[in-house]
């Protein structure tokens, strides 16, 4: 990530690459030795010629399974079998893609069809769902950047928002967010900034007032979720303040602001109906600001403010909230 001129803001909600906790369990350990396990395929996917008979074709490069095998090895397994989709499972696709990118779709099929073979269980289902999805997105992707540099007149928040309508289109929604969560929300980091910088009608103090915003709604996860409806965004920066207002601890906080985010994230990623969406939280917000001034403990007001949720949301929105940051995210400080 390409960082303006001055230094990027520390945040709360990221992680500095390692995640903490226990030794992940990963692809790496779970996949049996190559040797008693590769499918027919050989180490080695053979090249094959591309050109008429009698004539010298053009081979494609050779992958070798160690290779492949090697990118994906890091991508963690819970401890329910299934993928971790976090920063290092991002990376490790990135790498996989490289390796793969130049390949023929028969070619991909048969090393999708190894990825499962050689992992037992659902890991092994979703590891190859998950490389084929990826493998289709930067494929569009890469079309629809020469479609924008051919002609299409874009900013660069609309091909942000044009780059995550295909990230949800080739991967469940959920999961692209938990893959590009952190990605998403330094480039709109990027852009706000860079607007607030260009816009010539800014005085210096609203200049400076309004990039400290920016960085606040960095650190603080707001830039997570799409949060370009000005009326939510500013919603979410006034219930901080209320909240240290009313003397709720750090902890009670941070539970509150995690909810408010992945409520406003299961908006999209449920595909839920704006206008009807809008009107429930508003309900919800005037219902859990009463329960927040009354005099209760802190532990019965977080159980109210879970059951008001429930009254309020589906239950794919509740999902959605629940899950679209990656793991080691939701047990980081978002505030």
């Amino acid at each position: 990530m390409l960082w303006p001129d001055s230094p990027a803001p520390a945040t709360d909600w990221t992680s500095s690459g390692a995640v903490s906790g226990p030794p992940r369990e990963t692809i790496d350990s779970r996949l049996p030795p190559q040797t008693t396990t590769n499918p027919p395929l050989a180490n080695q996917l053979p090249a094959t010629g591309t050109g008429q008979p009698g004539q010298a074709g053009t081979a494609p490069p050779e992958i070798s399974l160690d290779r492949l095998q090697h990118a994906l090895a890091n991508i963690a397994v819970d401890e329910d079998g299934n993928l971790a989709l976090d920063e290092v499972a991002l990376a490790s696709l990135q790498q996989a893609f490289r390796a793969v990118q130049s390949l023929d779709t028969t070619t991909i099929d048969e090393l999708r069809l190894y990825v499962q073979a050689g992992l037992a269980g659902e890991a092994g289902t979703q590891a190859a769902r998950l490389l084929d999805d990826y493998i289709g997105y930067r494929n569009s992707l890469a079309e629809a950047k020469n479609a924008w540099a051919a002609g299409d007149d874009l900013s660069p928040r609309q091909q942000l928002e044009r780059t995550i309508a295909l990230r949800r289109e080739h991967m469940d929604p959920v999961t692209a967010s938990q893959l590009f969560a952190g990605e998403e929300a330094h480039q709109r980091y990027l852009i706000a900034m860079d607007d607030i910088r260009s816009d010539m009608q800014l005085s210096e103090p609203e200049r400076q007032d309004a990039l400290a915003r920016v960085r606040e709604d960095l650190r603080s996860g707001r830039l997570l979720v799409d949060t370009s409806d000005g009326q939510v965004t500013s919603r979410l920066r006034q219930q901080r303040e209320q909240w240290q207002q009313l003397g709720l601890t750090d902890d009670m906080r941070r539970h509150l602001a995690r909810q408010s985010l992945g409520l406003v994230a299961a908006r999209d990623l449920a595909g839920s109906d704006a206008e009807d969406w809008q009107s429930r939280y508003g309900q919800f917000e005037r219902e859990r600001d009463a329960i927040l001034r009354a005099g209760l403990a802190e532990a019965e007001k977080r159980r109210q403010a879970r059951a008001l949720e429930e009254r309020y949301f589906t239950p794919e929105e509740r999902e959605a909230a629940e899950n679209w940051l990656p793991r080691h995210l939701r047990t980081e400080s978002v505030r």
